[in-house]
């Protein structure tokens, strides 16, 4: 039991950005280790408390005395949260924050505020971003993607029930989470971190204080703060608040075909890791089409990450600009074998 905490610790140690590790022959007591925990906990907190912002939002309703109509007056109707990703003022948040808001207030760490102008939503992912003009900004660090693991401890941060930045921890339950009925496009990061009315758009962050995703719903039966809660992942965010950006919408990668998931019970006979993904139609004149895909196919990786899904290859997919050209791996009967297919442009409508 001494060598399995020791270890743990060394990890913890590693992930605050010490550069002073313990022996592994030296004995750690409970309360040093603990220290180092909590310690790498205040590394990321540190780390990310100056990208996280405070979001109010208003309605401008107009107010009436009699019979006479006088000029809207705002009506405050919503906290969130939001992440600032860019030095010039940038700030990514959820759609369902910011929806159908007249005012939109932005409160910094420093309590400094601002009036922010909505720069473009993506209600299929629920994300969004809006600017203000500001200096002496910190915009937050995103996290590699391939380093988000289950198990792995997370912070989340947030304004909730008004309370700004406010920091839950937690680990990484799941990952590509999806038919939750959150938005279109869902490959959820599960946590066990509180996640309450006000986190919405603040991040879930690793020990380092980097983003691995936006938070965004908590899943519940029993009431507030007790559920379980989602994040968008990190990806999914630099993909569609980068459109937003620099199009004003979302602009998602297109393939052109349709899919379905095979039995379950084949995987048992496949093993674990292998792909489930079918294509069940390639439609004509499309990507798919024009890299010689087939019905019948079976996608196993794009761009060398493996797809085990349906799911998987949406969110694959979807991540990815139109006009990107990815690489293919797909299994046509015993053979396995590549295509590159240059992506089209994603209507609101179209499925992968």
């Amino acid at each position: 039991m001494t060598h399995s905490i020791i270890s743990l610790a060394l990890l913890i140690t590693i992930a605050s950005g010490s550069t002073s590790l313990a022996h592994p022959h030296e004995a750690q007591s409970p309360a040093d280790f603990a220290t180092q925990l909590s310690a790498a906990f205040q590394n990321a907190a540190e780390n990310i408390k100056p990208s996280v912002v405070r979001i109010g939002t208003a309605e401008v309703v107009p107010h009436t005395t009699g019979y006479h109509w006088r000029v809207g007056v705002p009506f405050i109707e919503g906290t969130g949260s939001g992440l600032i990703i860019s030095s010039d003022g940038y700030i990514a948040t959820n759609d369902h924050v910011v929806a159908d808001a007249d005012i939109i207030l932005v409160t910094l760490h420093d309590g400094r505020q601002f009036e922010a102008e909505a720069v473009g939503r993506d209600h299929q992912s629920d994300l969004a971003v809006i600017r203000i003009e500001a200096s002496d900004l910190s915009p937050a660090t995103f996290a590699d993607p391939a380093t988000t693991h289950v198990g792995q401890w997370v912070l989340a941060v947030g304004s909730p029930f008004g309370l700004s930045h406010s920091y839950s921890a937690g680990i990484i339950s799941a990952t590509g989470r999806s038919n939750l009925g959150l938005s279109r496009f869902e490959h959820m990061v599960q946590t066990d971190a509180a996640i309450n009315p006000g986190n919405s758009g603040g991040p879930l962050v690793d020990l380092h204080g980097h983003v691995v995703g936006v938070n965004t719903a908590i899943k519940t039966l029993a009431g507030t703060g007790v559920g379980v809660g989602f994040a968008i992942p990190v990806d999914m965010v630099q993909q569609v608040c980068g459109s937003l950006i620099e199009h004003g919408d979302a602009r998602r990668g297109f393939l052109g075909v349709s899919l379905q998931d095979l039995d379950p019970v084949i995987r048992e006979t496949l093993g674990p890791s292998a792909s489930l993904c079918l294509i069940s139609r390639v439609y004509p004149n499309l990507p798919a089409h024009a890299a010689g895909l087939q019905r019948g196919d079976i996608i196993q990786a794009i761009n060398d990450h493996p797809i085990r899904s349906s799911a998987e290859l949406m969110h694959a997919i979807a991540v990815l600009p139109p006009g990107d050209t990815c690489r293919i791996t797909f299994k046509r009967g015993d053979t396995i074998d590549t295509a590159a297919a240059t992506l089209a442009r994603r209507t609101e409508r179209q499925r992968p």
